[in-house]
Order: C-alpha cells, then sequence, then structure tokens
C-alpha cells in the first residue's frame, strides 16, 4: 500500500515545477518587450523631435531668404527713388532703429537689421595689392588714427604692429612689408597655429586672429569696423555715419576733425542727408575744417619713398553721400527655433547681388 502512495507522488510532482519554471520564462519575455518597447518609443520620440527641428530650420532658413529678398526691393526701390544717395531718413533705417517686428503663420516672428556698410571702416582697404604707395599709405594711416581715437590707451607700438600685421594678412604674399608686421610663420610658430590668409576677409570677426588684437581692442574696435566683399576701397557715406561715431570721420579726415568736432558735424547734418558731395562743404564744421592743416600718423614704421603729407591726399577725398553696399541682420523664430542670419547685399537701380550669406550670430 504504501508503495502505491509513493509511486503517485512521484508521478505528480514534475509537472508543478514545470507550471513554475513556465511562468519564470514567461515574466522574461514580458520584461524583455517591456525593455524594448521603451526603448523603441525612446527612439520614436528623438526621432519626431528630430524631424520638427530639422522641419522648423528648414521653415526658418526660408523666411530668412523671404525676408532678404523683401529688404533687396526695398533698398533698390530707396535708390531709385533718391538717384543713389542713401541716409538716415529713409524707410530702411527707420525700421531698423524701431526695430521692428514682422508676425509669420504658426506665431513666429521676423526681424531684419540693414546696415550700410559705408557707414563703418572696411577692413579691407588696407588690401594694397593694385594700390599705389600713397594710397596704401594713406589707408594705413586712417586706421591707425581710428586704433588710437577709439582706444585711447593703445600704446603706438601696439597700433603700429596691428596696421602691418592686418596688411601683410590681406595681401597676397607671404614677406614682411615692415618689422612690425605678421605673416605665416609668425601664425604658425603660435600654441595653436594657424595660417595668414592671404587674401580678402570675409567678416569682421576674422579681426581678431590679427597679430596684436586682443578680445577687448576687438570688442572696443568692432562697432567702427565692417567689411565690404572683395573690395579695398574706402567710402565714408556722411549721410549714415552713426551720430555717435566722429571717431570715423577723425580717422578718414587725416585728424582734419577731431573726434569732437565730428560728432558736431555728423549733429549738423540734414534729416535727409546731403545730395551731394559737393553739398558737404555747406556743413559749417567741414567747411572750418578744410582750412586746417592735416597731420597724418605714420606711426613709426618706415615710409615708401615719395609718400608724405602732402602725397597721400585730402582730408576729405573718402567722403560719399551714396552708397551701394547693405549688411542684413536676420531674426527668425519659428516654434522653438530661433534662427540668426546675415547677408551682405550689393545694391544698384539695376541689379541686386548677394555677396555673402552666413547663419549664426554676428
Amino acid at each position: 500500500m504504501n508503495r502505491k502512495v509513493k509511486l503517485k507522488q512521484l508521478h505528480t510532482s514534475p509537472p508543478q515545477r514545470q507550471q513554475g519554471v513556465a511562468l519564470i520564462m514567461v515574466l522574461l519575455v514580458v520584461a524583455l518587450v517591456t525593455v524594448l518597447a521603451v526603448q523603441l518609443s525612446e527612439k520614436l520620440q528623438m526621432n519626431v523631435v528630430r524631424t520638427m527641428n530639422y522641419q522648423q530650420t528648414e521653415q526658418a532658413y526660408w523666411y530668412m531668404l523671404s525676408a532678404e529678398e523683401i529688404a533687396r526691393n526695398l533698398l533698390q526701390v530707396q535708390l531709385d527713388e533718391s538717384d543713389g544717395v542713401v541716409h538716415l531718413d529713409q524707410v530702411w533705417h527707420e525700421q531698423t532703429e524701431e526695430e521692428r517686428v514682422y508676425p509669420i503663420e504658426g506665431g513666429g516672428l521676423v526681424r531684419v537689421g540693414i546696415k550700410d556698410l559705408y557707414s563703418c571702416f572696411n577692413l579691407n582697404a588696407l588690401k594694397g595689392d593694385g594700390l599705389s604707395n600713397e594710397v596704401l599709405a594713406r589707408r594705413k594711416v586712417q586706421f591707425r588714427m581710428l586704433l588710437h581715437a577709439v582706444i585711447e590707451d593703445l600704446d603706438a607700438y601696439t597700433a603700429d604692429t596691428i596696421v602691418e600685421s592686418l596688411a601683410d594678412w590681406l595681401d597676397k604674399d607671404d614677406q614682411l612689408a615692415s618689422s612690425y608686421g605678421a605673416e605665416r610663420a609668425d601664425y604658425e610658430s603660435l600654441a595653436v597655429p594657424y595660417q595668414a590668409a592671404n587674401d580678402y576677409f570675409v567678416h569682421e570677426s576674422e579681426l581678431r586672429l590679427i597679430r596684436g588684437v586682443t578680445q577687448p581692442i576687438y570688442q572696443e574696435l568692432k562697432p567702427f569696423v565692417c567689411v565690404v566683399p572683395n573690395s579695398n576701397k574706402l567710402r565714408l557715406n556722411f549721410n549714415t555715419v552713426a551720430p555717435e561715431h566722429g571717431e570715423l570721420l577723425h580717422a578718414v579726415s587725416l585728424g582734419g576733425l577731431t573726434t569732437d568736432a565730428g560728432n558736431a558735424a555728423l549733429s549738423e547734418r540734414p534729416d535727409d542727408g546731403y545730395e551731394r558731395s559737393e553739398d558737404l562743404q555747406n556743413n559749417s564744421i567741414l567747411q572750418q575744417a578744410s582750412q586746417q592743416v592735416i597731420r597724418p600718423n605714420f606711426g613709426g614704421v618706415p615710409q615708401p619713398s615719395g609718400v608724405t603729407a602732402e602725397t597721400i591726399g585730402g582730408m576729405f577725398d573718402d567722403l560719399v553721400v551714396k552708397s551701394n553696399y547693405f549688411e542684413l541682420d536676420t531674426h527668425v523664430s519659428v516654434g522653438d527655433m530661433v534662427l540668426r542670419g546675415q547677408s551682405k547685399l550689393y545694391i544698384s537701380t539695376d541689379e541686386t547681388v548677394v555677396l555673402m550669406r552666413g547663419l549664426g550670430e554676428p
């Protein structure tokens, strides 16, 4: 009788253990599926966010191009109506000063600021290729005087180093123009080496790469300088220079105007500017300055034969009232995406050309 009971127990025990193992296997499968589901859900969410960001970026970029096109048309109409004369009483400047914002579909915003690139010092003007010794010497004097006017405690050696190094950076060869300059070998020997461009600047931030230009110097100089793409001409539109930037007039006039006199001359401008360069003589401050003797600052750099204060030109040779080069700073907000873009344009009554376009903070 006992043997039968034991046999019965042996036959009933294994199925109970098998049911326990099966339950464990089911739980493991459920856990595995849960982990996979969570991972797939996270990847799906990332893909959705990535797609939305891509769509918003694309949309913001096309809004930027649309704003650029509207600004190009506005500037061309303004120049056509004024026969090329540009001044601060025109619509493009009024909207920039007001920081006017335009709503777009979907709750986004667009803001465009326009700057006349003839209202600042063109850094590419120190590219000596194709310039005579007298003109290049004039450009170096003007930039040196701008440095001293903007940065009052700047020593003469640093100013000469910056001026000559900038000219070396822009020219097409690797030969030092003077002992104050810097070329490829000087930059390659730095802890973080790089090479001189030997070409035009594309953006004014490149000035930070020039020997002698520290971050504080660059920040102080930044409001007064700009880059006209692929052009070493220097033109200063008296109608569009910022009212407080008399330093530019002091530099471009080779010291014929002090900074204070430059500010006073700018404050005397008519609201709609001067129509011709010859009309600048109607400005009493400029008229008085024209009777003065200029004293250009050549620094401590030896000058080529024949270069003197008498041969580098007059104090108002670079003042104009017309402009053709402009910079757009576009701010586009679409959803969670904020896009900043800059465009540099050539505008005439016949055509508009985009010379440069970039993204990011100016």
